[in-house]
């Protein structure tokens, strides 16, 4: 199983829209970053976290160069995830030259709810996301913002990768990212709808 993320991916406002590059900026997280529940635990090879809450498409088929059109039907499955950052390693790793695998694959840094059919939502391309930490907004946004929509992503991706029947695509989250510290607790709604709840430990 893969795990696909895509960054800076959410316009904050609509002034800053803008024909979409040809190069999307992809990156990859290991299956052993996956977890659930109702408590994450802080990692101890970092001290500096960041939170970035965003709607997880789980692949129904086997994908290799479809266009955006073909990639339309191919997944029936969404979760609430969280693609959490470790900032200070990703820094060390930019000023070197390496790749970001350690600040996004750590242990449990890919945290998500249960899937849920996307027959629950009325539409699943108009779905206002909420990201509170201690009772306060932290995230917030529709993934209409989205620069590149779930199909433009999975046509990207799969110029280069074939994607595979319970592949993951996390697909960009709302502004803004922020720390994260032990203690807080978090919740993720879809809507009103809430499908994260759990505290930093």
């Amino acid at each position: 199983m893969k795990i696909i993320g895509i960054g800076a991916n959410f316009y904050s406002n609509e002034s800053e829209r803008k024909p979409l590059s040809k190069d999307l900026m992809i990156f990859t997280k290991v299956s052993s970053s996956i977890a659930k529940g109702n408590v994450w635990h802080y990692p101890s090879c970092t001290t500096k976290v960041f939170h970035e809450m965003e709607v997880v498409l789980k692949i129904n088929r086997l994908l290799s160069n479809v266009s955006p059109q073909d990639a339309y039907h191919c997944f029936d499955e969404i979760a609430l995830g969280m693609d959490w950052t470790a900032k200070d390693l990703q820094a060390t790793a930019k000023e070197k030259g390496f790749p970001w695998a350690f600040a996004k694959g750590f242990d449990e840094a890919t945290f998500l709810s249960d899937f849920i059919s996307i027959s629950e939502f009325e539409d699943v391309r108009n779905l206002d996301l909420t990201f509170k930490i201690n009772g306060e907004i932290k995230e917030q946004g529709n993934v209409q913002q989205l620069k590149a929509n779930y199909e433009e992503i999975i046509a990207y991706t799969s110029q280069f990768m074939t994607l595979h029947p319970g592949d993951l695509i996390m697909t960009g989250a709302p502004p803004s990212p922020g720390e994260i510290f032990r203690g807080d607790h978090c919740e993720g709604f879809i809507g009103n709808r809430k499908l994260l709840d759990f505290k930093v430990v």
